[in-house]
């Protein structure tokens, strides 16, 4: 090999700790290695070094944007009708995106779980703007978590984030909304309807 600058050595010792030198280039830069080139050695030591840790960064771990892409693919697939259940229904998740709102009187609803036995049911329930619900007695617990717009109960307005539970035997009245609301509904399918 020909003289060469430590420009050319670090140019050849770059392509080589990659495997890119091909044939007789590949030999010829061998062969100048065996013969004792103190330069081109070290700078094939130094590359080589980086060249071994490449794969390793393909291996790192995804970013928390693609993380969360990845398996939310994974449990869309799971939740393929908007429901799963593991350890023999021990655990329960719903996707309420992949599921249809269902038209219950004047209230939209998505049924989250019924227990047949107990005539108890979770709902996600929707109303309309300037919406009534009847006055009812309540058989069991109700519990209420209003998640978008306003709800007037029994005379309290309440905002999203607020929570209302009703024990069983109370009357909820004067259930209605200005603007609409969206909120999930724990309640008997007993309670009496006080028209």
């Amino acid at each position: 090999m020909r003289a060469h600058t430590p420009e050319d050595a670090r140019d050849l010792a770059v392509l080589y700790a990659l495997g890119a030198l091909r044939g007789d280039e590949a030999r010829d830069f061998e062969a100048h290695l065996e013969s004792g080139c103190e330069i081109c050695g070290a700078e094939v030591d130094s590359f080589s070094a980086v060249t071994a840790d490449l794969p390793l960064a393909a291996a790192t771990s995804p970013g928390p944007k693609l993380r969360t892409r990845v398996l939310d693919r994974i449990s869309d697939e799971r939740l393929a009708d908007g429901k799963l259940e593991l350890d023999g229904g021990g655990l329960q998740f719903v996707r309420t995106a992949r599921m249809v709102w269902e038209r219950v009187g004047n209230l939209e609803i998505k049924l989250l779980f019924r227990d047949a036995e107990r005539a108890y049911s979770a709902k996600l329930v929707r109303m309309a703007e300037g919406m009534n619900y009847p006055s009812h007695r309540h058989a069991d617990v109700e519990e209420l978590y209003l998640l978008e717009g306003d709800l007037l109960v029994s005379g309290v307005l309440m905002r999203p984030g607020d929570y209302c539970r009703a024990e069983p035997g109370t009357i909820h009245t004067d259930i209605s909304t200005r603007g609409g609301c969206l909120f999930i509904s724990m309640s008997s399918e007993r309670d009496e309807l006080l028209i």
